[in-house]
């Protein structure tokens, strides 16, 4: 650090109000440390991380919220076909998991499975017993029987125990080590469980594998906004739920409207004045039946989907039904004061990155069994689509060619010239867009566009700048999809070039459906 020759670049989450950078600053106070920040020669560079993925090189890292009364990231990192997950200051989501049922997989935890899926290490907070947890729910960490089980769940390798409790002796450790492996030996599992200790060296090897992680938007973020300039909805919960989320919220100094009715709701939602909303069940209702007319009301013009958060029971918790009403996440009863602070900070933390995401078309229900009749999603590479994005790229002279297929929650690439996913989330994708006119899609320039500024496909990769699109159509007229080009640097197309990619999302059409007769599009 006080070499000038070197160069050093620090990933840290997004802080509430306060930067990475002054984070650090504070903790190497001369109260604390000798030596000041501003005292370091290098070159620093300091980088802010909410929930995604980034690549430094050929190494990807994927970031993912953990549940600690602090703001806590866990990281995965993927390299020459290897995996190691590090999830340290972790707690589980449901108390009943932490308590060692290795059968509770859902909600936070299920997340928590998928995000360590197929690990060749996982490195895991494990502090605590089963016997010790129920003395220390909400302290931010995990037992050893957790961290076992979402291993097990998740198909992981190997895992490494860590955060010993600094209670214990060497040998204390050592018997929960064998304790863990004995639990592990007992499901029938090949999982190897060790202590993680100082100056252990372990070396994965790749198997060969490429592009086995899903395409996820960019973790890195510089946002403008600030969270205490975010409002934060509670309406139809209990008292002690009012109380205990009104105090988690004025703990950060977020704004908040503690006892708002559902018409307040509905009002500030439709405006996009919202950024956050706890719905419960207070009067009786279902709070799904309020969530649903919630999501209506942003259907047509809202720039960003308000996460919804419903507060309850775990044996009211309905995660097929949550879904289909657009539930963001569940908030269960009982919980402390840092689980709410802790979930609330992650909640307002993943809505902070925006952009303007499509609405739904109006006939999306008929729209997509069109889709699904084309019997296309999920096969295989063909020739007769691969040289249609081949010629656009060459004639057309850009990085990216695609023909995707909106799916209800994706976008399907049959063809993805200079792309390495086959799919990526709907919410992000331009040609989300696209479908909603039978007419070109043409955007200059992105960083210049209020739809996609700040989406995470331009501000991270693969770092849209240019995007031209031609709505693909069945031959009854539904729209599938699109055919579309991409360059990662501004620029226009004259009408000769428009012309062209009109005329070859016209033969892409007629492979959707081979010997069909396509309505012509207005």
């Amino acid at each position: 650090m006080f070499d000038a020759a070197n160069e050093w670049h620090i990933y840290g989450p997004r802080g509430l109000g306060q930067p990475l950078r002054d984070v650090l600053a504070g903790q190497m106070d001369y109260a604390y440390f000798p030596v000041a920040l501003n005292a370091f020669a290098a070159n620093v560079h300091f980088h802010e991380i909410v929930e995604g993925a980034f690549s430094i090189g050929d190494t990807r890292i994927t970031t993912h919220y953990l549940n600690h009364p602090a703001l806590t990231v866990g990281y995965r990192i993927e390299a020459d076909g290897a995996s190691l997950v590090y999830a340290s200051d972790h707690e589980p989501h449901s108390a009943d998991a932490g308590h060692g049922h290795a059968e509770v997989v859902e909600g936070g935890d299920a997340a928590h499975v998928e995000f360590i899926r197929d690990a060749d290490l996982l490195i895991h907070d494990a502090q605590y017993t089963a016997e010790e947890y129920p003395d220390k729910v909400g302290w931010g960490h995990s037992t050893i029987e957790y961290a076992v089980d979402m291993a097990i769940a998740a198909g992981v390798k190997r895992v490494a125990l860590y955060h010993h409790d600094p209670g214990r002796s060497d040998d204390a450790v050592d018997g929960l080590i064998e304790i863990a492996r004995a639990r592990a030996a007992a499901t029938g599992s090949v999982l190897q469980v060790f202590g993680a200790a100082e100056g252990e060296t372990v070396e994965l090897e790749g198997d060969g594998r490429e592009g086995f992680a899903p395409f996820l938007p960019s973790s890195l973020v510089n946002p403008t906004d600030d969270l205490a300039k975010e409002l934060v909805l509670i309406a139809n919960v209990t008292a002690e739920d009012r109380d205990m989320l009104a105090a988690a919220a004025e703990a950060d100094e977020i704004p908040i409207l503690a006892d708002a009715s559902l018409e307040t709701v509905k009002d500030m939602v439709r405006t996009g004045r919202a950024s956050l909303v706890f719905l419960g069940d207070a009067d009786g209702g279902d709070p799904l039946h309020y969530c649903r007319e919630l999501r209506a009301l942003q259907n047509a013009d809202a720039e960003h989907q308000t996460p919804i958060i419903i507060v309850g029971d775990q044996a009211n918790v309905d995660i097929e039904r949550g879904e289909e009403a657009g539930v963001t996440d569940w908030l269960t009863r009982p919980y402390s004061l840092q689980y709410a602070r802790s979930r609330l900070r992650a909640w307002l933390m993943r809505s902070m990155f925006r952009w303007r995401k499509a609405p739904l078309p109006r006939d999306e229900e008929e729209r997509l069994a069109a889709v699904h009749r084309l019997g296309l999603l999920d096969t295989e590479i063909e020739e007769r689509f691969e040289r249609h994005t081949r010629i656009a790229t060459a004639a057309l002279d850009v990085p990216i060619a695609l023909i995707t297929l909106v799916d209800r929650d994706r976008q399907w690439f049959k063809s993805h010239r200079g792309f390495d996913f086959s799919e990526t989330p709907r919410d992000i994708g331009f040609c989300s867009h696209a479908i909603l006119g039978d007419g070109p899609l043409v955007v200059g320039d992105a960083l210049q566009d209020d739809r996609f500024a700040e989406n995470p496909a331009v501000v991270g990769d693969p770092r849209v700048r240019f995007y031209a699109g031609i709505p693909l159509h069945t031959a009854d007229g539904a729209c599938v999809g699109a055919f579309c080009i991409v360059d990662r640097k501004p620029r226009t197309l004259n009408a000769a070039q428009l012309k062209m990619l009109q005329d070859i999302a016209r033969l892409v059409e007629e492979e959707l459906e081979p010997g069909a007769v396509v309505k012509a599009a207005s």
